[in-house]
């Protein structure tokens, strides 16, 4: 590992939301951009072409050697994060990548930053209620937990981050791609929902990517290498009602009257049964479920770091309902207007 007062830090998962956002944060640090294929490198100095589905990145042996030579720090956001896929889809990358980046930290003496997923809450044992077989986050949720365990067991000095689920940049609402919650929320201000689904009490948990990028930059510029951060905001977050609220005045701003929005129990007669719904609505109304049931799971609001992120991190005081509508004014725009 090199000395340099400046760390050098290789990025997995460049090509990413969570790696797209790292790169255009500013920091000190110097950013090796890993990615599998073409990429906006953003602030980085260079990139590097690797695939964490194999042995070395890929890389020949000497091209390794130097890269682990050069590194200091490694933040590891390479991963699968599409749901609803089965188990074993997860393995190559989230589990068996992670590692690899294990292996490849022990060889270059770096400390590793995992973006996990706030999810694990609902499978850790403290779980208030166990997730049901058929949730479409639970094989990509147990992937991150596994890899947080091999983490665990390696070693090699890290820490956690827990996201809940992104939403656009906290000022612009920029987002390099549109997540599951652009897409709910688009489908919401065009009023194709004829309800949603939220268990009683829960919170509607989302965090602007930047608070993300923000946070582990200024961890890494601090020289922290351990801990576990849930990047969310507990009980700060908004609920279903509010989400609808700012919906409905989103969609009167683009001149859309939405209607009333009843807001169902999961576990009603009516949001078990979507078989006649549209197969876009059923299948919408089946990924609420399902999250609601996450949030259920760990009790009705995710754990947070929030307070301790601002104070030890500098993080921005920044509320979820600003930055909420400023991720879907970003996406309404006109494609000139995005940026």
């Amino acid at each position: 590992m090199s000395a340099a007062a400046r760390p050098t830090v290789l990025l997995t998962g460049a090509g990413g939301v969570v790696g797209q956002s790292l790169l255009r944060e500013p920091s000190t640090v110097r950013l090796i951009a890993a990615a599998r294929g073409p990429l906006d490198a953003g602030r980085a100095e260079r990139v590097v072409h690797c695939d964490l589905g194999q042995d070395r990145f890929g890389l020949d042996a000497d091209a390794y050697r130097a890269l682990a030579a050069e590194v200091d720090v490694v933040i590891h956001s390479a991963g699968l994060t599409e749901w609803g896929l089965p188990a074993e889809r997860y393995e190559p990358v989230n589990i068996e990548g992670t590692r690899r980046v294990a292996e490849f930290a022990e060889t270059a003496g770096a400390p590793v930053h995992f973006m996990s997923t706030a999810f694990v809450a609902a499978l850790l044992p403290c779980a208030a209620a166990p997730l049901s077989d058929t949730n479409i986050t639970k094989p990509y949720v147990r992937s991150k937990l596994t890899a947080e365990q091999l983490l665990a067991k390696s070693g090699v000095p890290h820490t956690v981050f827990r996201p809940t689920n992104l939403i656009g940049d906290s000022v612009t609402g920029w987002t390099s791609r549109p997540q599951v919650v652009q897409l709910l929320s688009d489908w919401m201000c065009r009023g194709r929902a004829p309800f949603v689904l939220a268990h009683p009490g829960n919170r509607t948990d989302i965090v602007p990517q930047d608070l993300l990028s923000k946070a582990v930059l200024r961890a890494i510029e601090q020289g922290v290498d351990e801990g576990e951060f849930w990047v969310t905001y507990g009980a700060e977050a908004m609920d279903m009602e509010t989400t609808l609220a700012l919906c409905a005045e989103h969609a009167a701003s683009l001149g859309r009257t939405l209607p009333e929005v009843p807001v169902l129990h999961p576990d009603s007669e009516r949001g078990r049964d979507l078989s006649d719904l549209a197969p876009m609505t059923r299948s919408y109304l089946s990924v609420l479920r399902d999250v609601s049931e996450v949030t259920m799971a760990s009790g009705g609001v995710l754990p947070t770091s929030m307070p301790e992120l601002r104070e030890r991190f500098a993080l921005p005081v920044v509320r979820d309902t600003d930055a909420y509508l400023r991720t879907l004014r970003h996406a309404s725009a006109p494609p000139a207007e995005r940026s």
